[in-house]
């Protein structure tokens, strides 16, 4: 019985060629689209998932409040692990983790010749090994990290640094002046990973381990809680103890700090904390990839139904021959069936191989280093073989009922005809596709809009032009010869010393004022530079003055407690500590312990991503930093930067020269959103595209089934343009009745995903607009496309069969 189902199936899909090749292609597209989504998505969900003990791994993230201003964040001081593991049975283990990166600090390694500036380096306490599941190749977890200046390698480190030599017991050189012990190989970090490395280095070699505070908060702290605690329960008696530290913290009266605890496997999409040393996710952006491969796979799956149905009374008489010769209706659905599930499986196959081609670039799209290999472990399968009855079901089950539902007594008299009921479905069907693709259009649109908006609106400070080089404090002691150096060519305006870059300024700090009877604290962002950082980001003064060389010279670099600052703060800062700009000039104010007066005060900027409100902004004179930013005119870039690299190489040769661009950051600082952007507009044109294939298949179809009336019409005197518009008329009107029910939902839906930013642009009404001409114009093409040739053809040919 299977074998003759399949032998028919084949015939009739040959027999069809036109109708099997634009059903295959169709589900292949729209597979392969779905494929390809889908190990995004499952790459999402595996973040950190892969570790042993991740169930019971929960991440710290510092939750202060000063003057009823909040803040989270995930840098912790160096007390929290070993203080919490202390005091609470239910910690079984902790890890301080140090990156550099962080703070926009690179490490620079020395082997021999070699010399490599290190983004991937960071600090771990000795238990690192065994709380992660971090595969170590050689050393032991217990000893790898539990004394000063060891390090572990990654492999691919290892074949950097050493070739195939065996690099364990080996030396190498950190900042050309401590030599660290290699004691091991570990496996790269894979990609699902929130801790990305190359080198873990021994927490215990830093100064900062050899003191326990709450505040420093410079460090990532995880706990490994014992099997039986449950994480909410454990995160409640926080506040309280922490309570019991206001001594230590120095936070009373409405006033605290405590540490929430988040689940190491819902960090990399749920977290909402700031900082973090990866990329976080966005678990509404998985949502929206998950919709967009079902709405694609919708229309591929509709554009087999549209098409099935068409050719109903093609084989109508196929079915009422069956019947009389005593097929069942049961029979005669598994055979229109096994049709389905043969061309789903021929789709499927095909949509394996596209998704292989396609994956180098859907990696760029989607910034992911996605395998297929996934699809071809025991869950993988499943997935795939449910992903190939689930459609052919949905997508045969219909035509499959409704071609089996034919009477033979009307088909063999020649009295059946497509029902009205079929047609009404097959419009619905093109009405939904369209919906979807209009949807997709409207979103595309909007969510390019908002970038642009992004990317165009005015910080408050010029991005372009600037470039961040990684500093060190070799470099910043003849940092004036260095600027006198790089000022000599004339592509170069300014450049400045600063702790970070302005794209997302970590630093929290606390200011008090200082002399008022009523003293004002509150807890904000610090961005600590030289004299040179306003002019050299063309931030701008509005009251007071900038700082200059002179207020350099009243710092101490010996006893700071006899340095004299002087403070430019923003106009937010200023308004809240009850100021207007004019009037905070030359006020005392007290910021994380400097005591001195403000000196300027600044424009409003942004420092922070678009999502959030400008927050207060205080500036502090320095004589260290970990980037200089250096302005150029724009003007002969390659050749600037190659002069500044042979500048570089002269005075410091011990630091490779390295550099970021300020507006690269920027738009880095936005990875999901561009992302969202990218993917939106590969699969919007692809819905179109699937959408108008089945539009020119059911057009094919009908034009076919009318060739006699286009051909008396011709007789009878019609024109080419008025045949033409008679078979476009109709399936133009469901493009627009489409359009019509999709304008309301995408704005509906973006809307609510424009909610997430502070800064936003507004849906304008010529989005949705532009959307119904793309999709009529390319509906009108393709129906116009089959209905002129059903036009030209001559009558003759049409009707001398009659």
């Amino acid at each position: 019985m299977i074998r003759n189902y399949l032998k028919t199936t084949l015939r009739n899909l040959w027999k069809h060629k036109s109708f099997t090749l634009i059903n295959i292609f169709g589900l292949a597209a729209g597979l392969t689209a779905c494929l390809l989504i889908g190990l995004y998505i499952q790459h999402e969900l595996s973040f950190d998932q892969f570790h042993q003990n991740g169930s019971r791994i929960a991440r710290a993230v510092m939750h202060y409040s000063i003057e009823g201003t909040s803040n989270k964040t995930v840098m912790t001081g160096t007390k929290v692990g070993p203080a919490i593991r202390r005091d609470f049975p239910e910690v079984e283990g902790f890890v301080r983790v140090s990156d550099p990166a962080l703070s926009q600090r690179t490490v620079v390694v020395k082997k021999g010749d070699l010399l490599f500036n290190e983004s991937r380096f960071i600090w771990a306490d000795s238990a690192f090994f065994d709380v992660f599941s971090f595969k170590l190749l050689k050393g032991s977890s217990k000893t790898v990290l539990n004394a000063p200046n060891q390090v572990v390698l990654t492999t691919s480190t290892a074949k950097k640094y050493f070739g195939t030599e065996d690099p364990v017991g080996k030396i190498i050189r950190l900042e050309d002046k401590v030599d660290y012990l290699v004691t091991g190989i570990a496996e790269d970090s894979p990609s699902n990973s929130q801790l990305q490395f190359d080198f873990v280095a021994s927490f215990i070699s830093l100064s900062a381990a050899k003191n326990e505070t709450w505040w420093n908060a410079n460090y990532i702290t995880y706990f490994l809680l014992r099997p039986s605690t449950s994480i909410p329960a454990f995160e409640a008696k926080i506040p309280a103890y922490m309570r019991k530290q206001s001594a230590e913290t120095e936070m009373t009266g409405n006033n605290f700090v405590t540490y929430l605890m988040e689940p190491l496997t819902r960090v990399h999409l749920y977290s909402d904390a700031e900082g973090g040393m990866s990329a976080a996710g966005d678990i509404t952006y998985v949502y929206i990839f998950l919709v967009i491969a079902i709405l694609i796979l919708i229309i591929a799956a509709t554009n087999y139904m549209n098409l099935t149905t068409a050719r109903a009374t093609e084989r109508a008489k196929e079915v009422g021959m069956r019947k009389v010769l005593g097929a069942l209706r049961k029979q005669l659905f598994w055979q229109f069936l096994s049709e389905s599930l043969v061309l789903t499986l021929g789709a499927l196959l095909l949509s394996l191989l596209a998704a292989a081609a396609f994956i180098p670039l859907f990696n760029q799209l989607s910034e992911r280093q996605l395998s297929l290999q996934v699809l071809f472990q025991p869950v993988g399968i499943l997935a795939l073989v449910s992903v190939w009855l689930l459609v052919s079901f949905v997508a045969g089950s219909y035509p499959a009922l409704a071609l089996t539902y034919f009477q033979p007594i009307k088909v063999l008299k020649g009295a059946f005809k497509n029902t009205a009921s079929g047609l009404l479905l097959r419009k619905s069907l093109i009405v939904l596709q369209f919906i979807i693709s209009v949807f997709l259009i409207v979103s595309t649109l909007v969510v390019n809009n908002q970038m642009n908006y992004i990317q165009n609106k005015k910080l408050g400070y010029d991005k372009e032009h600037i470039v961040a080089l990684p500093m060190d404090g070799r470099i910043t002691k003849n940092l004036k010869t260095l600027k006198n150096e790089f000022r000599q060519n004339p592509n170069i305006k300014n450049l400045a010393l600063a702790y970070e870059t302005p794209t997302f300024i970590q630093w929290g700090d606390g200011v008090e004022t200082v002399g008022t009877s009523n003293p004002v604290q509150k807890m904000i962002t610090a961005f600590p530079g030289d004299e040179d950082l306003a002019k050299t980001l063309d931030i701008k003064i509005i009251a007071g003055s900038d700082l200059t060389e002179a207020d350099i010279k009243l710092l101490n670099d010996e006893d700071d407690a006899k340095s004299d600052y002087r403070f430019l703060v923003n106009e937010t800062l200023a308004k809240q500590l009850g100021w207007k700009p004019q009037e905070a000039v030359a006020k005392k104010i007290k910021l994380g312990g400097r005591v001195g007066e403000i000196k300027g005060v600044f424009r409003d900027f942004h420092f922070a991503s678009m999502k959030q409100p400008i927050g207060s902004l205080g500036i502090f004179p320095v004589t260290w930093g970990n980037v200089l930013l250096v302005k150029m005119t724009g003007n002969n870039i390659p050749q600037t930067l190659s002069f500044m690299e042979n500048k570089w190489k002269t005075l410091a040769p011990h630091r490779p020269f390295s550099y970021t661009f300020l507006d690269e950051e920027y738009n880095q600082m936005y990875s999901n959103e561009n992302r969202i952007s990218r993917v939106f507009t590969v699969f919007a044109s692809l819905a179109i595209l699937l959408a108008c294939l089945g539009l020119f298949g059911l057009v094919a179809y009908t034009t076919a089934q009318r060739t006699k009336e286009i051909g008396i019409r011709k007789v009878l005197g019609a024109s080419v343009l008025g045949i033409t518009a008679l078979l476009s008329k109709d399936f133009l009107k469901l493009v627009l009745v489409a359009i019509v029910i999709a304008s309301p939902i995408a704005w509906y839906a973006m809307n609510e995903w424009l909610k997430d930013f502070v800064y936003r642009m507004e849906i304008q009404w010529w989005v949705f607009v532009l959307a119904g001409v793309v999709a009529v114009s390319i509906a009108l093409l393709t129906v116009s496309a089959q209905s002129i040739k059903a036009a030209l053809m001559n009558p003759v040919k049409s009707l001398k069969s009659e």
